[in-house]
């Protein structure tokens, strides 16, 4: 497991403070924004198809807590969408 990226200074953008794994579900959500995207596709296109895919549903969590609770939007039976934060 690989820990949170080394902040850099007091403004830094709190995508810094993902883990690599988190980061790379981040990146598939934000490819996506605005569409729901399944446990599967994000394993898979995050490169995670190997481990249990319910791992994503761990990294959601530290995703949203970094960029906030509004930004990913959970779709019950389907998924996740990242949406506009003013939406």
């Amino acid at each position: 497991m690989t820990g949170p990226a080394p902040a850099s200074g007091h403004g830094a953008s709190p995508l810094a403070l993902l883990t690599t794994q988190e980061r790379a579900v981040y990146d598939v959500l934000a490819r996506h924004a605005g569409t729901v995207v399944s446990r599967g596709a994000i394993a898979s296109e995050a490169g995670m198809a190997d481990l249990n895919v319910r791992r994503c549903d761990s990294l959601i969590v530290g995703i949203r807590r970094c960029v906030g609770a509004d930004r990913i939007v959970t779709v019950r039976r389907r998924g996740w969408m990242m949406v506009d934060p003013g939406s």
